[in-house]
């Protein structure tokens, strides 16, 4: 027997009836809760390098066995065992970088601009990078001081940015400099500007000096490159550095330090302002 003919309107009663209320689509109690990204950023990035340790950790131990297991150890064993003992503190010192430039960038505290003596911030950062200068091999040179007129190194900052934003900066040309090398910074006032630069010394192949003068200032600028291109990688330091003079209100440029095109010599400087402009 076939089924009688259904009335539309009691189909569309009948899908009615099953969907959901509406009370109960917009009950606050059933809502999602917000999803924090910052704080699952700050979590993944805690956790990430809780693992990297770990991983550096283990080789350490395996190290120290290798190297307690072996009465006389030839040269070049000896040699690849003190290798291994730097890269790892290396390694541990730039996963405590990335933790805290994490840290920063993800914090959403308002800037805290106070007066900063710019002079002290910058030995403190120097002395604070010293060890990872002479892990790396590269001497970190004290801090030079050029007043003219007797201008003092007073600036508006922001006190939660302004110490690791140089710390960075120091970690960056470290890594940058070639074993054997060296890092000058130097302090300038000027009228408006306190100057804070680091000179690394000279590249060992001309044209590598002057094709990453112009890659820094592309960088700095924030210049997308002609035709498409991609811009060249650059390090964790320096790209945390950048977004923390933005948020300083700084100036931040790539020069060349010995003025000349044939030799060209990295410097990179920051300008801090003396007086805050919101």
């Amino acid at each position: 027997m076939a089924d009688a003919p259904r009335n539309p309107s009691s189909d569309a009663r009948d899908a009615s009836s099953a969907l959901p209320q509406s009370h109960d689509v917009c009950d606050p109690c059933d809502a999602p809760l917000p999803v924090h990204s910052i704080n699952e950023v700050t979590a993944l990035m805690e956790q990430a390098s809780h693992d990297l340790r770990s991983s550096l950790n283990a080789i350490q131990s395996w190290s120290y066995v290798l190297d307690r297991s072996i009465d006389a150890m030839a040269g070049p064993a000896q040699r690849a065992l003190a290798g291994m003992r730097s890269g790892m503190q290396q390694q541990l010192a730039l996963i405590e970088e990335m933790e805290e430039g994490v840290r920063l960038l993800a914090d959403e505290r308002t800037p805290a601009w106070e007066e900063a003596d710019l002079r002290v911030v910058a030995e403190q950062a120097i002395a604070d990078k010293r060890p990872a200068a002479e892990a790396r091999g590269v001497m970190l040179t004290d801090l030079d001081c050029r007043s003219p007129q007797g201008r003092d190194f007073l600036v508006q900052g922001d006190s939660l940015r302004m110490a690791p934003l140089l710390r960075h900066l120091l970690v960056h040309c470290i890594w940058r400099a070639a074993a054997g090398g060296s890092v000058s910074v130097h302090l300038t006032a000027e009228d408006d500007y306190v100057k804070f630069r680091i000179t690394e010394s000279p590249p060992v192949e001309k044209t590598r000096g002057a094709s990453r003068l112009a890659a820094l200032s592309d960088f700095f600028a924030r210049r997308i490159p002609p035709d498409g291109g991609h811009s060249p990688r650059q390090s964790t330091a320096l790209l945390l550095t950048r977004r923390m003079v933005e948020l300083q209100g700084a100036q931040l440029t790539a020069e060349n330090e010995a003025c000349d095109t044939d030799s060209v010599t990295i410097c990179i400087a920051v300008r801090f302002p003396r007086k805050h402009s919101a």
